[in-house]
Protein backbone atom coordinates (compact mmCIF):
# COMPACT_ATOMS: atom_id res chain seq x y z
CA UNK A 1 0.00 0.00 0.00
CA UNK A 2 1.37 3.42 -0.93
CA UNK A 3 1.82 6.01 1.75
CA UNK A 4 -0.28 9.20 1.40
CA UNK A 5 2.85 11.03 0.22
CA UNK A 6 3.44 8.56 -2.56
CA UNK A 7 -0.23 8.37 -3.52
CA UNK A 8 -0.43 12.08 -4.02
CA UNK A 9 2.70 12.63 -6.10
CA UNK A 10 3.90 9.34 -7.58
CA UNK A 11 1.91 9.38 -10.84
CA UNK A 12 2.96 12.93 -11.75
CA UNK A 13 6.25 13.51 -9.98
CA UNK A 14 8.52 11.85 -12.52
CA UNK A 15 7.47 14.17 -15.35
CA UNK A 16 7.32 17.19 -13.04
CA UNK A 17 10.87 16.56 -11.89
CA UNK A 18 12.06 16.01 -15.45
CA UNK A 19 10.60 19.37 -16.47
CA UNK A 20 11.94 21.11 -13.39
CA UNK A 21 15.45 19.74 -13.72
CA UNK A 22 15.57 20.82 -17.34
CA UNK A 23 14.20 24.24 -16.44
CA UNK A 24 16.86 24.65 -13.76
CA UNK A 25 19.62 23.84 -16.19
CA UNK A 26 19.74 20.08 -15.49
CA UNK A 27 21.44 20.75 -12.18
CA UNK A 28 20.68 17.34 -10.76
CA UNK A 29 22.18 15.62 -13.81
CA UNK A 30 25.31 17.59 -14.42
CA UNK A 31 26.26 18.88 -10.97
CA UNK A 32 29.96 19.67 -10.95
CA UNK A 33 32.45 18.36 -8.45
CA UNK A 34 32.91 21.89 -7.17
CA UNK A 35 29.23 22.40 -6.37
CA UNK A 36 28.63 19.09 -4.67
CA UNK A 37 31.76 17.27 -3.55
CA UNK A 38 31.31 13.62 -2.60
CA UNK A 39 31.84 12.77 1.05
CA UNK A 40 31.40 9.97 3.56
CA UNK A 41 28.28 10.16 5.70
CA UNK A 42 30.17 9.79 8.98
CA UNK A 43 33.47 11.59 8.38
CA UNK A 44 34.47 14.98 7.04
CA UNK A 45 37.54 15.82 4.99
CA UNK A 46 40.61 16.01 7.18
CA UNK A 47 39.18 13.82 9.93
CA UNK A 48 41.05 10.76 11.18
CA UNK A 49 39.61 7.50 9.89
CA UNK A 50 39.33 4.46 12.18
CA UNK A 51 41.14 1.14 11.92
CA UNK A 52 39.15 -2.04 11.44
CA UNK A 53 39.69 -5.78 11.83
CA UNK A 54 37.95 -8.28 9.56
CA UNK A 55 38.39 -11.65 7.94
CA UNK A 56 40.00 -11.45 4.51
CA UNK A 57 39.40 -13.21 1.22
CA UNK A 58 42.07 -15.29 -0.46
CA UNK A 59 43.43 -17.15 2.56
CA UNK A 60 45.09 -14.27 4.41
CA UNK A 61 43.12 -14.84 7.61
CA UNK A 62 41.89 -12.13 9.95
CA UNK A 63 43.75 -8.83 9.63
CA UNK A 64 43.66 -5.25 10.83
CA UNK A 65 43.83 -2.28 8.47
CA UNK A 66 45.07 1.05 9.79
CA UNK A 67 44.41 3.94 7.39
CA UNK A 68 47.53 5.83 6.44
CA UNK A 69 50.14 4.10 8.58
CA UNK A 70 52.91 6.26 7.13
CA UNK A 71 51.90 6.06 3.46
CA UNK A 72 48.91 7.24 1.40
CA UNK A 73 46.25 4.58 1.21
CA UNK A 74 43.03 3.76 -0.61
CA UNK A 75 39.95 1.80 0.39
CA UNK A 76 37.69 0.46 -2.36
CA UNK A 77 34.20 -0.20 -0.96
CA UNK A 78 32.51 -2.55 -3.40
CA UNK A 79 29.69 -4.99 -4.03
CA UNK A 80 28.94 -7.43 -6.85
CA UNK A 81 25.18 -7.33 -6.36
CA UNK A 82 23.07 -6.58 -8.25
CA UNK A 83 24.92 -8.08 -11.20
CA UNK A 84 25.49 -4.72 -12.90
CA UNK A 85 27.85 -3.70 -10.06
CA UNK A 86 30.09 -6.70 -10.58
CA UNK A 87 31.71 -5.52 -13.81
CA UNK A 88 32.63 -2.11 -12.43
CA UNK A 89 33.79 -3.37 -9.04
CA UNK A 90 36.03 -6.17 -10.28
CA UNK A 91 37.48 -4.06 -13.10
CA UNK A 92 38.32 -1.36 -10.55
CA UNK A 93 40.12 -3.86 -8.31
CA UNK A 94 42.14 -5.09 -11.27
CA UNK A 95 43.09 -1.53 -12.23
CA UNK A 96 44.17 -0.83 -8.66
CA UNK A 97 46.42 -3.90 -8.66
CA UNK A 98 48.19 -2.38 -11.65
CA UNK A 99 48.53 0.86 -9.69
CA UNK A 100 50.23 -1.01 -6.85
CA UNK A 101 52.78 -2.22 -9.40
CA UNK A 102 53.25 1.37 -10.53
CA UNK A 103 53.89 2.83 -7.07
CA UNK A 104 55.38 -0.26 -5.37
CA UNK A 105 55.48 0.10 -1.59
CA UNK A 106 54.83 3.86 -1.59
CA UNK A 107 51.06 3.31 -1.29
CA UNK A 108 48.60 0.78 0.14
CA UNK A 109 45.31 -0.27 -1.46
CA UNK A 110 42.67 -2.49 0.15
CA UNK A 111 39.17 -3.58 -0.77
CA UNK A 112 36.13 -3.89 1.49
CA UNK A 113 33.66 -6.41 0.10
CA UNK A 114 30.22 -5.59 1.47
CA UNK A 115 28.02 -8.50 0.31
CA UNK A 116 26.88 -11.44 2.43
CA UNK A 117 27.28 -13.83 -0.52
CA UNK A 118 29.42 -14.11 -3.62
CA UNK A 119 32.73 -14.22 -1.74
CA UNK A 120 34.00 -17.10 -3.88
CA UNK A 121 33.46 -15.08 -7.06
CA UNK A 122 35.64 -12.31 -5.67
CA UNK A 123 38.21 -14.74 -4.26
CA UNK A 124 38.63 -16.41 -7.64
CA UNK A 125 38.89 -13.07 -9.43
CA UNK A 126 41.59 -11.60 -7.16
CA UNK A 127 43.84 -14.70 -7.13
CA UNK A 128 46.28 -13.24 -9.72
CA UNK A 129 46.88 -10.14 -7.57
CA UNK A 130 45.93 -11.27 -4.04
CA UNK A 131 49.47 -10.43 -2.86
CA UNK A 132 49.00 -6.80 -3.95
CA UNK A 133 45.55 -5.92 -2.60
CA UNK A 134 44.03 -7.25 0.61
CA UNK A 135 40.26 -7.66 0.35
CA UNK A 136 38.33 -7.63 3.63
CA UNK A 137 35.00 -9.45 3.99
CA UNK A 138 32.55 -6.97 5.49
CA UNK A 139 29.57 -9.35 5.31
CA UNK A 140 27.60 -7.50 8.01
CA UNK A 141 28.45 -4.09 6.52
CA UNK A 142 30.10 -3.18 9.82
CA UNK A 143 32.88 -1.10 8.24
CA UNK A 144 30.64 0.16 5.44
CA UNK A 145 28.16 1.57 7.95
CA UNK A 146 30.86 2.83 10.29
CA UNK A 147 32.50 4.86 7.54
CA UNK A 148 29.21 5.84 5.92
CA UNK A 149 29.95 4.70 2.36
CA UNK A 150 26.99 6.01 0.35
CA UNK A 151 27.40 4.02 -2.86
CA UNK A 152 29.51 1.28 -4.42
CA UNK A 153 32.03 0.98 -5.84
CA UNK A 154 33.49 3.91 -3.95
CA UNK A 155 37.13 4.99 -3.60
CA UNK A 156 38.18 6.54 -0.29
CA UNK A 157 41.63 8.13 -0.37
CA UNK A 158 43.58 8.66 2.84
CA UNK A 159 46.64 10.72 3.74
CA UNK A 160 49.78 9.15 5.17
CA UNK A 161 48.66 10.20 8.66
CA UNK A 162 45.27 8.51 8.30
CA UNK A 163 43.03 11.49 7.48
CA UNK A 164 40.28 11.54 4.87
CA UNK A 165 41.65 13.14 1.71
CA UNK A 166 39.16 12.42 -1.09
CA UNK A 167 36.00 10.41 -1.81
CA UNK A 168 35.62 9.38 -5.45
CA UNK A 169 32.40 7.75 -6.69
CA UNK A 170 32.72 5.45 -9.67
CA UNK A 171 33.08 7.35 -12.92
CA UNK A 172 34.55 6.68 -16.35
CA UNK A 173 37.90 8.29 -15.40
CA UNK A 174 38.14 7.03 -11.81
CA UNK A 175 41.56 5.51 -12.41
CA UNK A 176 42.95 8.86 -13.56
CA UNK A 177 41.39 10.61 -10.55
CA UNK A 178 42.92 8.12 -8.13
CA UNK A 179 46.31 8.23 -9.84
CA UNK A 180 46.38 12.04 -9.79
CA UNK A 181 45.48 12.17 -6.11
CA UNK A 182 48.15 9.61 -5.22
CA UNK A 183 50.70 11.79 -7.04
CA UNK A 184 49.48 14.75 -4.98
CA UNK A 185 49.66 12.86 -1.67
CA UNK A 186 53.14 11.54 -2.49
CA UNK A 187 54.41 15.01 -3.34
CA UNK A 188 55.04 14.14 -6.98
CA UNK A 189 52.47 16.76 -8.05
CA UNK A 190 51.10 19.98 -6.64
CA UNK A 191 47.42 20.97 -6.72
CA UNK A 192 47.83 22.92 -9.95
CA UNK A 193 49.27 19.86 -11.71
CA UNK A 194 46.41 17.70 -10.44
CA UNK A 195 43.81 20.18 -11.66
CA UNK A 196 45.53 20.51 -15.03
CA UNK A 197 45.53 16.73 -15.47
CA UNK A 198 41.74 16.65 -15.09
CA UNK A 199 41.02 19.22 -17.80
CA UNK A 200 39.98 17.37 -20.95
CA UNK A 201 42.03 18.10 -24.02
CA UNK A 202 40.10 20.09 -26.61
CA UNK A 203 40.81 20.90 -30.18
CA UNK A 204 41.27 24.64 -30.59
CA UNK A 205 39.78 24.57 -34.08
CA UNK A 206 36.26 23.42 -34.90
CA UNK A 207 34.71 22.80 -38.26
CA UNK A 208 31.66 24.76 -39.38
CA UNK A 209 29.48 21.69 -38.85
CA UNK A 210 30.80 21.30 -35.28
CA UNK A 211 30.08 24.95 -34.55
CA UNK A 212 26.54 24.58 -35.94
CA UNK A 213 26.02 21.42 -33.90
CA UNK A 214 27.07 23.16 -30.69
CA UNK A 215 24.87 26.14 -31.51
CA UNK A 216 21.83 23.91 -32.07
CA UNK A 217 22.39 21.94 -28.85
CA UNK A 218 22.89 25.09 -26.80
CA UNK A 219 19.79 26.70 -28.28
CA UNK A 220 17.83 23.54 -27.51
CA UNK A 221 18.94 23.77 -23.89
CA UNK A 222 17.69 27.35 -23.75
CA UNK A 223 14.33 26.12 -25.04
CA UNK A 224 14.36 23.42 -22.35
CA UNK A 225 14.97 26.04 -19.70
CA UNK A 226 11.91 27.94 -20.93
CA UNK A 227 9.94 24.66 -20.97
CA UNK A 228 9.43 25.05 -24.73
CA UNK A 229 9.98 21.35 -25.23
CA UNK A 230 8.64 20.96 -28.77
CA UNK A 231 11.01 23.66 -29.99
CA UNK A 232 13.86 22.07 -28.02
CA UNK A 233 13.15 18.70 -29.64
CA UNK A 234 13.41 20.29 -33.11
CA UNK A 235 16.80 21.83 -32.28
CA UNK A 236 18.21 18.57 -30.93
CA UNK A 237 16.84 16.63 -33.91
CA UNK A 238 18.55 19.09 -36.26
CA UNK A 239 21.80 18.74 -34.30
CA UNK A 240 21.62 14.95 -34.67
CA UNK A 241 21.38 15.29 -38.45
CA UNK A 242 24.54 17.42 -38.41
CA UNK A 243 26.60 15.08 -36.19
CA UNK A 244 24.82 11.72 -35.86
CA UNK A 245 27.74 10.08 -34.03
CA UNK A 246 27.81 12.53 -31.11
CA UNK A 247 25.85 11.38 -28.06
CA UNK A 248 24.98 14.75 -26.49
CA UNK A 249 22.03 15.65 -28.73
CA UNK A 250 20.51 12.16 -28.36
CA UNK A 251 20.59 12.50 -24.57
CA UNK A 252 19.09 15.97 -24.61
CA UNK A 253 16.41 14.86 -27.08
CA UNK A 254 15.57 11.83 -24.94
CA UNK A 255 15.07 13.87 -21.77
CA UNK A 256 13.03 16.40 -23.70
CA UNK A 257 10.69 13.56 -24.71
CA UNK A 258 10.58 12.42 -21.08
CA UNK A 259 9.35 15.92 -20.18
CA UNK A 260 6.77 15.61 -22.99
CA UNK A 261 5.74 12.14 -21.74
CA UNK A 262 6.45 10.73 -25.20
CA UNK A 263 7.93 7.54 -23.81
CA UNK A 264 8.38 5.71 -27.12
CA UNK A 265 10.38 8.53 -28.69
CA UNK A 266 12.37 8.90 -25.47
CA UNK A 267 13.20 5.19 -25.51
CA UNK A 268 14.26 5.42 -29.16
CA UNK A 269 16.59 8.35 -28.42
CA UNK A 270 18.25 6.62 -25.49
CA UNK A 271 18.64 3.35 -27.39
CA UNK A 272 20.47 5.25 -30.14
CA UNK A 273 22.63 6.96 -27.51
CA UNK A 274 23.61 3.55 -26.14
CA UNK A 275 24.78 2.44 -29.58
CA UNK A 276 27.31 5.28 -29.35
CA UNK A 277 28.30 4.66 -25.71
CA UNK A 278 26.90 1.56 -24.06
CA UNK A 279 28.23 2.71 -20.67
CA UNK A 280 26.57 6.15 -20.77
CA UNK A 281 25.00 6.81 -17.36
CA UNK A 282 22.65 9.37 -18.88
CA UNK A 283 21.40 6.97 -21.54
CA UNK A 284 20.95 4.10 -19.08
CA UNK A 285 18.99 6.36 -16.74
CA UNK A 286 16.88 7.69 -19.58
CA UNK A 287 16.07 4.23 -20.89
CA UNK A 288 14.98 3.13 -17.42
CA UNK A 289 12.79 6.21 -17.06
CA UNK A 290 11.26 5.55 -20.48
CA UNK A 291 10.33 2.00 -19.49
CA UNK A 292 9.00 3.29 -16.18
CA UNK A 293 6.88 5.89 -17.95
CA UNK A 294 5.42 3.14 -20.12
CA UNK A 295 4.58 1.10 -17.02
CA UNK A 296 7.06 -1.65 -17.93
CA UNK A 297 8.45 -2.14 -14.42
CA UNK A 298 10.30 -5.39 -15.16
CA UNK A 299 12.41 -3.71 -17.83
CA UNK A 300 12.72 -0.44 -15.93
CA UNK A 301 14.05 -1.82 -12.64
CA UNK A 302 17.46 -3.18 -13.77
CA UNK A 303 18.16 -0.07 -15.85
CA UNK A 304 17.22 2.26 -12.99
CA UNK A 305 19.27 0.27 -10.48
CA UNK A 306 22.22 0.53 -12.84
CA UNK A 307 21.63 4.27 -13.22
CA UNK A 308 21.41 4.73 -9.44
CA UNK A 309 25.07 3.78 -8.92
CA UNK A 310 26.21 6.57 -11.24
CA UNK A 311 28.35 9.24 -9.54
CA UNK A 312 25.39 11.64 -9.56
CA UNK A 313 22.13 9.73 -10.09
CA UNK A 314 19.25 11.77 -11.50
CA UNK A 315 16.51 12.84 -9.13
CA UNK A 316 13.93 11.23 -11.42
CA UNK A 317 15.76 7.90 -11.11
CA UNK A 318 15.60 8.05 -7.31
CA UNK A 319 11.87 8.83 -7.37
CA UNK A 320 11.10 6.07 -9.87
CA UNK A 321 13.07 3.48 -7.88
CA UNK A 322 11.32 4.48 -4.66
CA UNK A 323 7.95 4.00 -6.35
CA UNK A 324 8.94 0.58 -7.73
CA UNK A 325 10.34 -0.68 -4.43
CA UNK A 326 7.22 0.47 -2.61
CA UNK A 327 5.00 -1.38 -5.06
CA UNK A 328 7.12 -4.48 -4.46
CA UNK A 329 6.68 -4.12 -0.69
CA UNK A 330 10.29 -3.20 0.06
CA UNK A 331 9.45 -0.21 2.27
CA UNK A 332 12.95 0.00 3.75
CA UNK A 333 14.50 0.79 0.38
CA UNK A 334 11.56 2.96 -0.63
CA UNK A 335 11.75 5.11 2.51
CA UNK A 336 15.51 5.55 2.18
CA UNK A 337 15.11 6.68 -1.41
CA UNK A 338 12.23 9.03 -0.52
CA UNK A 339 14.47 10.74 2.05
CA UNK A 340 17.29 11.00 -0.48
CA UNK A 341 14.91 12.47 -3.06
CA UNK A 342 13.68 15.15 -0.65
CA UNK A 343 17.27 16.02 0.28
CA UNK A 344 18.26 16.29 -3.38
CA UNK A 345 15.20 18.38 -4.15
CA UNK A 346 16.09 20.86 -1.43
CA UNK A 347 19.67 21.02 -2.73
CA UNK A 348 18.35 21.66 -6.23
CA UNK A 349 16.33 24.65 -5.02
CA UNK A 350 19.26 25.94 -2.95
CA UNK A 351 21.55 25.83 -5.99
CA UNK A 352 18.92 27.53 -8.14
CA UNK A 353 18.34 30.47 -5.80
CA UNK A 354 21.85 31.10 -4.48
Amino acid sequence: MLTPFRKSIAPRLLVALASMSLALGLLCSYASAESEKANLRNFKYGEKLPSFTLDTLGGQGRKTFTPGAGKPSLIIFFSIRPEFRQKRSLALLSAMATMVDQYKNRIEIVGVFSDDQGAQVVTDYIKPFANKITVYADTNKEVNDRYGAFMMPLAVMITSDGKLHEVIPYTYNIRELIDGNFKLLLGDWNKEQLQASLVPAESTTKSESEKEYIRRVNYGKIMQGKQMFSQAAREFSTAIKIMPQDISAYLELGYTYVALKDWSKAEESFQKALTIDKESDGAIAGLGLSYYGKGDIDRALPELENAFIAPEPRLEVIIALAEIYEKKGDNTKANRLNKLAISRLMTLYDQRWK
